[in-house]
């Protein structure tokens, strides 16, 4: 009877992760355009040999070294579109799903369906899993070095075997995932720790040598790579406010806020989810730490490094920035819903049952309708790749290009890619502006320098502001565009535009 229910466990283990697997290959093959941050890295990736990826980039951008050279080759490998360059996201973002179940199965029992299901639905960990950038692969990393931490401390006799892989696992993906050395030093620490309280019968020198390889690993990425990001005066800026207070009570609303942004990322906003989350997560941590403290306190060792980074503005701890936070998330939830059952089905087993998956179903539902909706709203013929297209097949030689100052990484990339000289005369990036109220002004600055230039495309994408009018922004722009010149043909896809005007007096 017992082998029926695990069985039957087993299969519905295997659909969540089949129906995550099939909604991450959706989002891929809709091959959408990429937006401004994938195409500023992807043009990063295309004009940059391996040694100029160790540079800082341009557009801003920031990337492991170790994620930028797997893009740069699977570049070389299978050419320069978004299926090449999404590829490792993609399948970071299935091994996670794969990583957590195992993680569940040895240790959490059936209530671990639950954790396996959010993760597998959810729309950011979905969406992030196709896109250019290193999220879904941070997720997977924490997971992996979690996974085989675990392997080590299960083992009742050490393996030397299990520290050799962990130290050279650990020592490689210092370099593809920032989030890992987090993860690597809550699993150091707490190796020191059981040993320093005898629990572990690993030799000192083998602790030691992990420690020593990691960070040598992480001191010299640092030098020639994450000291240029934590200087970079653009990006300190832009992520203030998602540094965590020094000291902590200083801004304790900080925490609050933050604690919104990880349920944005991985569950759901909504108010009743937030506290239930959040109560599961008290009681699931407290029962984590008497059951498996091993499991817990790398779990918590992990996030307070993370904040540790933060509260020293090395780390902004805010949306897509903590989706490797997400699975250890859902793991002390998971442990509050197993707890309800175990403590309840010793008076009632039907009442136990009920109670620990009425929540686990309340909390499911709401990511569940976000991903359905999603999935009928999203379009493959969407952003700048059809507008760019548009406008290489139908320019003529004597028509200039106009791009709005959003618009210039996407533009660019795609430009390489349909033939078009994004540095020519004929071409005119807007003015970068750092105050959004300007935006509009800015603009207007640059369509007067073009008066009289005969026919110009007009190019735009993620307008922003303009200056504190309201609606769609866009008509603002349109409205004074149709005030200069005489519009002659558009090109209009969902989250990007083109417009063709003669610009004569």
């Amino acid at each position: 009877m017992n082998a029926l229910k695990s069985n039957k466990a087993e299969l519905l283990s295997w659909a969540v992760i089949i129906t995550g697997a099939l909604l991450r290959l959706r989002q891929y093959f809709l091959n959408r355009s990429f937006w401004a941050d994938e195409a500023s890295l992807a043009f990063n990736l295309v004009t940059r040999n391996y040694a100029q990826l160790t540079q800082p980039l341009d557009y801003q951008q920031g990337a492991p070294i170790g994620f930028l050279f797997v893009e740069k080759t699977a570049l070389l490998l299978f050419g320069n579109h978004e299926y090449s360059l999404r590829l490792f996201p993609l399948i970071s973002g299935i091994l996670a799903i794969y990583l957590l179940y195992r993680i569940v199965r040895e240790h959490f029992g059936a209530s671990g369906l639950f954790a396996v299901a959010a993760l597998a639905i959810g729309w950011d960990m979905a969406y992030y899993s196709s896109e250019l950038k290193q999220y879904s692969s941070d997720a997977a990393i924490a997971l992996l070095l979690i996974y085989l931490a675990l392997r080590l401390l299960d083992d009742e006799m050490p393996r030397a075997r299990n520290y050799i892989t962990l130290g050279a696992v650990g020592f490689l993906v210092i370099w593809v995932s920032h989030p890992s050395s987090f993860a690597l030093a809550g699993v150091g620490i707490t190796l020191l720790i059981l040993k320093l309280m005898r629990k572990n019968h690993a030799p000192f020198a083998w602790i030691l040598a992990l420690g020593f390889i990691w960070l040598a690993s992480f001191s010299v990425e640092y030098i020639v790579s994450l000291q240029n990001l934590a200087a970079d005066e653009y990006l300190q800026e832009y992520w203030g406010k998602a540094f965590a207070p020094m000291p902590p009570w200083s801004n304790w609303r900080w925490f609050y806020e933050t604690y919104i942004s990880l349920m944005g990322v991985s569950l759901s906003t909504e108010q009743i989810s937030t506290w239930l989350a959040l109560a599961l997560g008290i009681i699931g941590s407290a029962s984590l730490f008497i059951r498996k403290g091993n499991l817990a306190a790398i779990l918590a060792l992990t996030t307070i490094a993370a904040l540790g980074a933060s509260a020293l503005q090395k780390y902004p701890l805010k949306s897509r920035f903590m989706l490797f936070l997400v699975p250890i998330f859902l793991l002390v939830i998971t442990e509050g819903i197993r707890w309800i059952y175990t403590t309840l089905k010793k008076k009632n087993r039907a009442a136990a049952l009920v109670l620990s998956t009425l929540p686990a179903l309340w909390l499911l539902y709401f990511p569940l309708t976000v991903t359905s909706s999603e999935i009928r709203l999203t379009r493959p013929d969407v952003g700048m790749r059809p507008v760019v297209a548009y406008i290489a097949q139908n320019k003529k030689a004597d028509e200039r290009i106009y791009v709005y100052h959003s618009a210039d990484p996407s533009f660019t990339y795609y430009a390489l890619m349909f033939g078009i000289d994004a540095k020519s005369p004929g071409v005119m990036m807007g003015k970068s502006i750092m105050s959004k109220k300007r935006a509009l002004k800015s603009f207007l600055e640059d369509v007067d320098a073009l008066e009289g230039s005969g026919k110009v495309w007009f190019v735009f994408t993620d307008i922003v502001d303009c200056g504190g009018c309201e609606g769609n922004m866009q008509t603002y722009y349109i409205g004074e565009l149709n005030q200069r010149g005489r519009m002659l043909e558009q090109i209009n896809v969902t989250g990007a535009n083109g417009y063709l005007y003669d610009m004569t007096p």
